[in-house]
């Protein structure tokens, strides 16, 4: 069923400060005071037009909102509401086509012109339910037009003199701000009285937009729901591999807890016979035997848990950890935090090139870097909250799909990556680049919409003690590095841009 909306936007031209009408869906408007283009960007555009449609089922014939947005493509003053479209100078209601294509309505009442077209494609991509828009100026995607319509036939040409040799100019609705003098060949400026003339100000204009079908929220939660099915079969197959992969773990490791238990046990059985306490065949001697076992064991494990708790962070590699950090706060004049405790590896939190970083080997994520609103939400393991501007993918990469259970993209580029294996790479470049650098320690690892975020595995283990995460100290600046150019690389993905990363590794991006 057909749904309309009425919208009026005004921004101001980002070179001179004038107000600038925005009468219908142009990413490009030209002011006519200073002659200089003003870019809209398209997501701004769809957004007010989604805005309405999400809230256009509360609101009756005639209601609507209105405000002042700020934003980084500029300020915006809005007012949209229900209503069917109208003339836009007398007001009076107009008959739409049923098949509308590129149509000028004349209105009955005042003649005043308004132009019908469809929905251009870059819109339908942000605005799905659009179809078709009634302004009052025509719509066109050529690159030289200006969104300006003049109506030639209501001025005629105006004849100006010379301010060098006074020769007579005409100057019509057809000449440029800046022309030459045909008697001296100087080149003359138009006086803005003569070319505003010639050139009236737009003023800022209803404007109308037919929906039809599901609005953008309506199909994004359709989707939702069947990524939320898939990624609940996979994660059931990722489960059933990790399970097999942990047990072979727990297993590998039983052997050595038994062969302590042994060494004790032999150990007390020795130390009971060099006292020559000979209970080999007597029933006594096992009672005794367990009764020492059971004691020496519940000391010597806690006494063990404490060691770890407490000097952990003083030993081995993760003493070589925490010094690794220390040298790197005092590299970049960072803080070290709580490294005078000894049972921590201590953790920084500063500001590097611009980012917000997070060091803190021994938590979740040892290594978190900021984001400016990643198009990416991905992770290695489970749970996934991901945000609602994203929609599952697959790479066509197995090894890929099978490491990340959890992988969401905006719908542009999930588009993008479903095309092709080789279409995922060009989008996900910075994501293997930095895969092809740490594949083989790679623990952890998550990218949201806010920062990306990593863990090595020989550091990363689920032991009675957790506090012994750690990070190689050789590994620990180099893995920073490349989250840097990783997170980097991925804001460049989110404008648009080409990712710059290093070319040593582009041309073997692979796990």
């Amino acid at each position: 069923m057909r749904r309309f909306g009425c919208f009026e936007i005004s921004t101001s031209c980002g070179s001179c400060g004038q107000p600038l009408p925005v009468n219908g869906p142009y990413r490009k408007l030209l002011c006519i005071n200073c002659l200089e283009e003003t870019p809209v960007s398209p997501d701004r555009i769809a957004g007010f037009l989604n805005d309405l449609e999400e809230e256009y089922e509360g609101l009756a014939e005639g209601q609507g909102r209105g405000g002042t947005l700020m934003s980084g493509s500029g300020t915006f003053k809005y007012s949209y509401w229900r209503l069917e479209p109208r003339c836009y100078s007398c007001k009076k209601p107009l008959t739409i086509p049923e098949k509308p294509d590129n149509a000028v309505i004349k209105c009955s009442e005042c003649g005043a012109l308004s132009y019908v077209f469809p929905a251009p494609d870059w819109l339908l991509k942000k605005v799905p339910s659009a179809r078709y828009f009634c302004t009052p100026q025509p719509y066109s995607e050529k690159k030289s037009d200006k969104n300006l319509e003049i109506d030639e036939s209501s001025e005629k040409p105006i004849v100006i003199s010379c301010p060098k040799c006074a020769g007579a100019l005409t100057v019509s609705a057809q000449s440029e701000r800046i022309m030459k003098c045909e008697y001296c060949n100087s080149e003359v400026y138009v006086p803005d009285s003569v070319w505003r003339r010639l050139h009236p100000v737009r003023k800022t204009e209803e404007w109308f937009v037919s929906f039809e079908g599901k609005n953008r929220k309506q199909l994004e939660s359709e989707r939702r729901v069947m990524d939320e099915k898939e990624e609940k079969e996979e994660l059931r197959k990722w489960h059933s591999r990790n399970v097999t992969e942990k047990a072979g773990s727990k297993f590998r490791s039983f052997p050595g807890i038994l062969l302590k238990i042994i060494i004790v046990a032999v150990a007390v059985g020795i130390f009971n016979t060099m006292l020559g306490n000979d209970y080999k065949n007597n029933a006594d001697f096992w009672s005794r035997y367990i009764t020492i076992l059971t004691i020496t064991l519940s000391i010597l494990i806690p006494l063990w848990m404490v060691f770890q708790t407490m000097f952990s962070s003083k030993i081995g590699n993760r003493k070589k950890c925490k010094q690794a950090m220390a040298r790197l706060a005092k590299k970049h004049g960072w803080k070290h935090e709580a490294a005078e405790y000894k049972s921590t590896l201590g953790y920084i939190n500063a500001e590097y090139l611009g980012r917000d970083i997070e060091i803190h080997p021994g938590d979740d994520y040892a290594v978190e870097v900021d984001i400016n609103n990643s198009p990416f939400y991905i992770k290695t393991e489970p749970p996934g909250y991901p945000q609602d501007s994203v929609q599952r993918f697959t790479t066509g990469d197995e090894r890929f799909d099978n490491l990340f259970p959890i992988r969401y993209a905006t719908a542009e580029l999930a588009e993008k990556i479903e095309k092709s294996p080789e279409e995922a790479r060009l989008v996900l470049a910075p994501v293997y680049w930095f895969l092809d650098r740490w594949r083989n320690k790679l623990g952890r690892f998550r990218i949201d919409y806010s920062d990306a975020a990593v863990h090595m595995t020989h550091s990363y283990s689920e032991t009675w003690n957790n506090s012994n995460r750690y990070v190689l100290g050789e590994d620990l600046e180099p893995l920073l590095e490349d989250m840097m150019v990783l997170s980097a690389g991925i804001d460049a993905i989110a404008g648009g841009k080409d990712p710059e990363l290093p070319r040593s590794h582009i041309d073997r991006m692979y796990l």
